[in-house]
């Protein structure tokens, strides 16, 4: 999901299935066995975030300020306590920023016995925070984001739990409440995301077994009835594929991929909902295709005791 703060209309909010920018830069200062006293200080250096979070998972979380009570009592501590079960994730990296500069991040870092199991980044200005309009006046604000080698696959500005206890797994319908299709689809969807099987009518799920066998699947339901942004559409009929006439089927009209971005700048009411994305995972089912939903879900990470 994406949510703009009020304090800032951003020109370039950021949405669950963009890419990660190309020109996000912090600063740091960087770990070392030398200075490892909270009396010690490095020098920083430029942290390309664009080009070091390419190729990787990585949770980033944003606070407004360093050592303020709310963010030291609360919320980096969920991140540090809950860092096995996030890595255990897939997460490669877990980074944190705000609008301090780069010396009282790690001496944030080091009040906390942190040495590089969690990046502390200097985000001067709030300059990336500003960009996607996610402040606190002049400070960043508290966001998570994740991003799956450069997609971004949840974002969430004032989140009401951390990410820390999050499936990490969005699943997003992009979604037309006159659609029947559309209408069924998110039936399915909620049914399952809410482990409500026993419910299932004969038109919304023919198979009550195949339920059961996904009450221990979790996964955060994103519905929107947003078009989706160009970045996002390219990112769809990658997942569905070449061939097929699927850009035309995803985009009314549309021969292939630069004729259904072209189409839809034109003209979103043309996105034919629903399109059901798993951003994590790569997959895309475009109208209501029952089994090929399932089938998506199915194949979700499962939840162990």
């Amino acid at each position: 999901m994406s949510v703009t703060s009020p304090e800032l209309a951003a020109s370039n909010p950021i949405k669950v299935g963009d890419s990660f920018p190309s020109d996000v830069k912090f600063t740091t200062v960087p770990y070392t066995p030398e200075k490892e006293a909270i009396t010690s200080c490095g020098m920083p250096q430029e942290y390309d975030a664009s080009k070091e979070f390419a190729g990787k998972k990585v949770v980033l979380f944003a606070v407004p300020g360093a050592f303020t009570p709310g963010c030291s009592v609360q919320h980096l501590p969920g991140y540090i306590n809950h860092l096995e079960e996030i890595k255990s994730k897939g997460v490669d990296l877990v980074a944190v920023i705000a609008f301090n500069d780069a010396w009282v991040m790690s001496a944030w870092a080091k009040a906390n016995k942190i040495k590089d199991e969690i990046l502390f980044l200097s985000d001067g200005d709030a300059k990336f925070s500003k960009s996607i309009g996610w402040v606190k006046g002049e400070r960043t604000g508290r966001y998570a984001i994740i991003i799956d080698h450069g997609k971004i696959t949840y974002a969430e500005n004032e989140p009401g739990m951390d990410v820390t206890h999050k499936s990490l797994d969005v699943i997003t319908l992009f979604h037309k409440a006159s659609s029947p299709a559309s209408v069924r689809a998110h039936t399915l969807l909620k049914q399952i995301s809410a482990h409500a099987s026993e419910n299932a009518t004969e038109d919304q799920a023919t198979d009550h077994s195949s339920h059961n066998k996904f009450q221990r699947t979790d996964f955060e339901l994103n519905v929107t009835e947003d078009p989706p942004t160009s970045d996002q559409l390219r990112t769809i009929l990658e997942y569905v594929g070449p061939g097929g006439g699927r850009a035309g089927q995803i985009v009314e009209g549309a021969a292939d991929e630069a004729d259904a971005l072209k189409r839809l700048k034109e003209d979103p009411s043309r996105f034919k909902q629903p399109v059901i994305v798993d951003w994590n995972n790569g997959r895309a089912v475009f109208g209501y295709r029952e089994s090929e939903i399932m089938k998506m879900i199915s194949q979700l990470p499962r939840e162990t005791d």
